[in-house]
């Protein structure tokens, strides 16, 4: 057990590692590793990894559910509108059925089966998309229609209906499929939903009212256990009611990120550090389960099945999700190319069939990898090429975007209520991206500066996130601040500005410092500044 963890973990990452070097997403590289030392490659992998195999995937499996629930975003959602829900559904839909006829078809399987294959296949792959379209962001690419969001919205939509219907198609074929009625089974459908999101939203009340009453959770370790458990609870819970396990588990994280954000983020950055390891374990152990005889003898027909569902369908979707839209048509064939990839959604339940003992399981995992295989890729280079050529470039506005993990904000503050706000929006954007907080507080000689009772008051705003406070005396709060910026790798300064004047205002008595030197930090620093402003007369009776 131990020999056959520390196979799957160094040749992993290391496979992963050299994908990277090669500009190629590093999972194809651990599911390389996995054929590899599969028994079907140089067989070196222990049994008894492979004999648990099928368990330790329905956990990572658990670990990618609960993780996109607690990452949903109802109100980037909401601003979409209407083009971000038809997109999470259609191009879905219309890649599964088209998927659906192919392998009805080309392999005679009956329709449930073949819909089964339909689900797997069309969820796009969060870990190719999702880094690829906050790299979009960051540039600028599509900003001004919010492209990049469209993509990841939709994509995540779609994720959540295909693992979803998976789930209730599943249960179809392993419970006799057309033998009991195509009607019958089907109408079963919109019950398993429904009972899905009410267990969800009760689990996450639940917790919440558990976390709030007891001691239970008194530590970080804690929330994330009981938090975990409960997610293990509603996967096998689906063995006692007829309930979407996948659904209910993704709605029990959402619940819990709307009614407590600050928990929801600690317990999604412990998530985050599972997923760090159970990435490795899951396309280790999908390339170990392939056998390679398979995925070759239905190799062409796999790659016209998936083609077939791409070209014909998910086109199909994505241009009737933007019709009436504002969106041109280079705009909608890059949003073909951005939700191309496939990969995680299919490592994690391409072998679920062949473990529930379905006759088609082996086929249906050679296609998932060869989907993997071939469009991970070639979607991840798809992005970088059609992005520059079919998208503008807009103006960037860094409180919409969602940046990566290491991106670092400032926040200069003094005595007045502006500062405040300033020092709350960059908390609030921290706090939605796992950054990180540095606070300044710049006192300056023969001036009024803020207590140690003030400035504890002030920081309650950020004490969920990871900051760090720095105190300056300064003649000059300008060049202070871009000198903490330059030296900390600042990527956006927050500061507060009363007016649209660059001169120093009287805000309650008090010589507001941060407020008069923001036009001319603005003017200064290559560092993007965000100004956060408000009225003279709302200055005037903080």
């Amino acid at each position: 057990m131990i020999l056959g963890i520390f196979m799957i973990l160094i040749t992993g990452y290391l496979a992963g590692r050299l994908a990277a070097k090669l500009k190629l997403p590093p999972l194809i590289g651990m599911l390389f590793a996995g054929i590899l030392i599969g028994p079907f490659g140089l067989d070196i992998l222990p049994e008894v990894i492979l004999n648990i195999s099928d368990e330790i995937r329905l956990l990572v499996l658990l670990i990618i559910l609960f993780k996109a629930g607690l990452g949903l975003d109802r109100r980037k959602l909401e601003q979409e509108g209407s083009v971000a829900l038809r997109l999470g559904f259609l191009p879905a839909t219309l890649e599964t059925i088209v998927v659906a006829v192919a392998a009805r078809y080309f392999l005679g399987w009956d329709w449930i089966t073949a819909g089964l294959l339909g689900w797997i296949i069309c969820a796009a792959s969060p870990a190719v998309i999702v880094p690829m379209m906050l790299k979009l962001k960051a540039k600028g690419f599509g900003a001004e229609k919010g492209i990049p969001d469209l993509v990841l919205a939709g994509g995540t939509l779609s994720d959540v209906i295909a693992v979803t219907m998976f789930g209730i198609f599943l249960t179809i074929s392993v419970e006799g499929g057309l033998a009991n009625g195509l009607l019958m089974e089907l109408s079963q459908i919109p019950i398993q939903i429904i009972l899905g999101l009410l267990i969800g939203y009760l689990a996450g009340r639940l917790v919440k009212a558990l976390f709030d009453r007891t001691e239970l959770a008194s530590t970080d370790m804690g929330e994330i256990i009981i938090s975990l458990a409960v997610a293990l609870l509603l996967l096998i819970g689906e063995d006692f009611l007829p309930y979407s396990e996948f659904l209910a588990i993704m709605t029990y994280g959402f619940i819990l990120l709307e009614i407590d954000t600050v928990l929801a983020r600690r317990i999604r950055s412990e998530v985050d550090k599972l997923w760090n390891a159970g990435e490795i374990f899951l396309f280790v152990l999908i390339g170990s389960a392939v056998n390679l005889e398979i995925m070759f003898e239905s190799g062409l027909v796999g790659l016209a099945i998936i083609f077939l569902g791409l070209i014909v369908g998910r086109t199909a979707g994505i241009y009737l999700s933007a019709w009436g839209s504002r969106l041109n048509f280079k705009e909608r064939n890059f949003m073909m190319v951005g939700q191309m990839a496939k990969a995680t959604v299919q490592a994690a339940i391409g072998g679920i069939p062949l473990a529930a003992g379905l006759p088609e399981g082996e086929y249906i995992l050679a296609i998932s990898v060869l989907a993997i295989l071939v469009t991970a890729p070639l979607g991840a280079f798809g992005i970088d090429f059609f992005a520059p050529r079919l998208l503008k470039k807009g103006e960037i506005d860094p409180t919409k975007i969602s940046v990566h993990e290491d991106y670092r904000f400032l926040v200069a503050i003094d005595q007045t209520r502006l500062a405040r706000e300033a020092l709350k929006e960059a908390a609030r954007l921290a706090r939605q991206v796992d950054g990180e907080l540095i606070i300044l507080n710049i006192e300056q000689p023969d001036k009024p500066n803020i207590s140690q009772k003030e400035l504890e008051e002030e920081l309650q705003a950020a004490k969920d996130i990871e900051h760090e406070i720095i105190f300056k005396v300064s003649a000059d709060p300008a060049r202070t601040i871009i000198d903490i910026a330059e030296k900390y790798n600042i990527d956006y300064i927050y500061l507060g500005k009363y007016g649209d004047t660059g001169e120093r205002h009287k805000v309650a008595g008090v010589d507001n410092v941060v407020g008069g030197v923001a036009r001319l930090v603005g003017s200064m620093a290559e560092i993007p500044v965000i100004l956060v402003e408000k009225s003279e007369t709302d200055a005037g009776n903080s």
